[in-house]
């Protein structure tokens, strides 16, 4: 991809519907926003030296998640911290994206990177509480979110995912010259274990209906300097999912500090208020699918990276530290890949 003709493909496209946007025309300009988790939707910072907006642009093979997330988007505003939306795209401003988001842009910085992040961390935690149990957006999108079991959806949302990362990382995997072939076939059995851990564990088989966000990790919540905080990118949101998803992202790196068992304590007075069934057991099960995602997606992050020169020497850098530290620790932990312990 060549970011820059795709940044002024934004930046015409945000000139001619500036007043749409709150935005003055003739300071515009545009700036592409780093996505270390992959090239799948596109973000880029679009500001007159005043008023700053996000634009995301999804392919036509993402674009529904992004549909969703509009049609719930007033209810995450005004109850759940979310970015407000300000307009849909229904343009192929940039080829090969299809639809796109326009909201307030959110200057801020990220959980991870906050000196005292528990304080947030328990208020995003009791929100979503709240959003689990939230009777109008599931309504809303219950259409579209058929309710299936607590295993369904750890699948979908761990299992499926790392079985199409491993598809991408055997296409090039003479990229990941610190991979061998040996390691390829261990990832390979170990998500077919976890698929198989999820099938037979009597917490899984339960109504999977909860509403979600599905991706709450710390990059995803920003604070600002008053304390205030936004959760953002809603498009893997669902109404049949599973609280423990949330909750396993959310408390990744906090469950080996000293502090676990009071957040433990937390999570499991949370999963009575719902009325919840096994949250605390499925937590286990979803930290290791954490861990094992650190190990596999990144790689996939590496190979995909390759098409777009400006991010590839820091995407491949971070792709390469998250995975050899995550390998180890896999391992110390779980007995050894593909070996089921």
């Amino acid at each position: 991809m060549d970011m820059q003709a795709a940044e002024l493909e934004v930046k015409s496209w945000a000139i001619a519907n500036a007043s749409s946007l709150g935005l003055n025309p003739t300071r515009i300009e545009v700036q592409s926003i780093w996505n270390p988790g992959g090239l799948s939707n596109m973000s880029y910072r679009v500001s007159d030296g005043e008023t700053a907006r996000h634009i995301k642009l999804s392919p036509p093979k993402k674009a529904e998640r992004l549909k969703r997330w509009a049609k719930v988007s007033c209810d995450l505003a005004e109850r759940y911290h979310a970015p407000r939306l300000i307009a849909e795209i229904e343009d192929e401003i940039v080829p090969g994206y299809s639809y796109g988001l326009v909201f307030e842009f959110i200057k801020s910085r990220p959980l991870s990177e906050t000196a005292n992040p528990g304080p947030i961390a328990m208020k995003v935690l009791e929100l979503l509480q709240r959003l689990q149990q939230d009777e109008r957006i599931r309504e809303i999108l219950a259409e579209e979110d058929a309710a299936a079991s607590y295993a369904d959806a750890f699948i979908e949302e761990y299992v499926c995912r790392l079985e199409e990362d491993m598809e991408v990382i055997r296409s090039e995997k003479e990229s990941l010259d610190f991979v061998t072939e040996q390691d390829l076939d261990g990832f390979d059995r170990e998500v077919k274990v976890l698929r198989q851990l999820a099938s037979d564990n009597p917490a899984f088989q339960h109504t999977a209906n909860d509403v979600v966000h599905n991706d709450i990790h710390w990059d995803n919540i920003l604070v600002e300097d008053s304390g205030r905080f936004w959760i953002i990118d809603w498009d893997d949101m669902s109404a049949a999912g599973d609280a423990a998803m949330d909750y396993s992202v959310l408390l990744w790196t906090l469950h080996e500090s000293e502090e676990w068992r009071r957040w433990q304590e937390q999570a499991l007075e949370l999963e009575l208020a719902a009325k919840g069934t096994g949250i605390s057991e499925r937590l286990e099960l979803y930290f290791r699918a954490k861990l094992l995602d650190d190990v596999i997606d990144v790689l996939a992050d590496y190979v995909e990276v390759e098409g777009v020169p400006e991010w590839m020497e820091k995407t491949r850098q971070r792709a390469k530290e998250i995975h050899l530290r995550a390998y180890p620790e896999y391992i110390r932990r779980y007995g050894g890949l593909g070996t089921g312990s």
